[in-house]
């Protein structure tokens, strides 16, 4: 092994048996006054001097640029194992993993993590897109892969963001079914005597997602006030390896207090005297506090309804109404052009819905505004006398 050096260069060498030059240097002192040294490797002599001083110059402005053999695959790994947990909710979590192994590893893992390049992003978008993935999975996979990126470039192990400079995903928005009035009345006529005719019920007049709906525990429930409401504080959720379990809602919006129809508080007193009649006939096998609360909608034996199961109860009773099979996510939907179609305030729409903003209502549900724009365009005409 033979050294050269030059002036301000540290050590740097030519390494005969990896057939590298080599070069270390010093980046800091410790506490103590110990050097803290740094090496770098490149093929020729003045890459690894260039490489050198990026590494000098990021550890002067007090950057940590990442090693250049830590790879993409690498880096997401340890950010969605040590970074990710207690900052996303354990569904999204999950997601975040599932979608950084299927689809942005396969196709990026292998890159060095600091000389990834938008140009790299944007062609793994447009592979998933010539694989016929989805828009809403490319434009997934992007944005995973820009959030993971900003924690590297605030970490300082890259200089820039590059799926954020990538180009964009478009996802067209999907006009979502929705029941007509008479469909919701065929509906529930069908569903008469039905054990969950009260779930289905509450889903078509409060819009209320799957996950609130069964997190939902009598607590929550005022069926005997003046002003009888319902409150949404926790929603149930599936994962996988983990199985059923009590989360916050979806957002700060989705905690909420809403207002019952009367037609809801009835169904609800019926379910709620069927429910005892189930406990009863379960007798020792009930369960008294699925997941540690006083759950609503349950099995017969008293356990919490899985997610995935009260969806294929919809599916079959929706057909078995001659309707067509419709989804809980459809109910929700279908909730909210009931409600527009009974000029309920957009606003008073969008809170019972549990949205953030009155303009996710709007951007969601823009394709039911169209009667209520030609409504006020007919109204003009007959003000001014047309």
């Amino acid at each position: 092994m033979s050294k050269k050096r030059g002036n301000g260069e540290g050590t740097v060498w030519h390494n005969k048996e990896r057939g590298r030059w080599e070069a270390q240097f010093v980046v800091d002192t410790t506490a103590d006054g110990r050097p803290i040294r740094k090496r770098v490797t490149a093929k020729t002599r003045s890459d690894v001097l260039k490489r050198m001083r990026d590494a000098q110059a990021a550890a002067a402005s007090g950057e940590t640029r990442a090693r250049a053999d830590l790879t993409v695959g690498r880096f997401l790994d340890n950010w969605v194992a040590d970074v990710l947990p207690g900052s996303v909710a354990p569904t999204t979590l999950q997601q975040y993993k599932d979608v950084v192994r299927l689809y942005i590893k396969p196709k990026l893992g292998r890159k060095k993590l600091v000389t990834l390049n938008a140009r790299e992003v944007s062609r793994m978008v447009q592979d998933l897109a010539a694989e016929g993935k989805a828009p809403n999975t490319q434009r997934l996979a992007r944005s995973i892969l820009r959030r993971a990126l900003r924690f590297a470039e605030h970490e300082g192990l890259v200089a820039r963001n590059a799926a954020a400079i990538s180009f964009g995903v478009k996802v067209p928005k999907p006009e979502g079914r929705s029941m007509t009035i008479d469909q919701a009345k065929q509906f529930m006529k069908s569903i008469q005597g039905h054990r969950m005719l009260a779930a289905w019920l509450t889903m078509l007049t409060l819009g209320l997602r799957r996950g609130e709906l069964l997190g939902l525990a009598w607590s929550d429930l005022k069926l005997d006030s003046d002003r009888p409401t319902l409150t949404v504080r926790r929603a149930l959720k599936r994962l996988p390896q983990v199985g059923l379990y009590l989360s916050e809602p979806k957002n700060k919006s989705s905690t909420r207090a809403v207002h019952l129809p009367g037609i809801t508080v009835s169904a609800l007193r019926r379910h709620r005297a069927a429910q005892r009649l189930e406990q009863i006939h379960a007798g020792p096998e009930w369960v008294a506090l699925p997941l540690g609360h006083d759950l609503v909608f349950r099995t017969p034996t008293g356990t919490a309804q899985d997610p995935d199961n009260f969806r294929n109860l919809t599916y079959r009773a929706t057909e078995g109404a001659g309707i067509g099979k419709w989804s809980p996510h459809e109910l929700r939907h279908s909730a909210a052009s009931l409600l527009f179609a009974l000029d309920v305030p957009m606003k008073t729409v969008s809170e019972t819905l549990g949205h953030t903003s009155i303009r996710i209502t709007a951007d969601i549900y823009a394709h039911l505004m169209e009667d209520a724009r030609a409504e006020a365009a007919s109204a003009m005409d007959r003000a001014f006398g047309i």
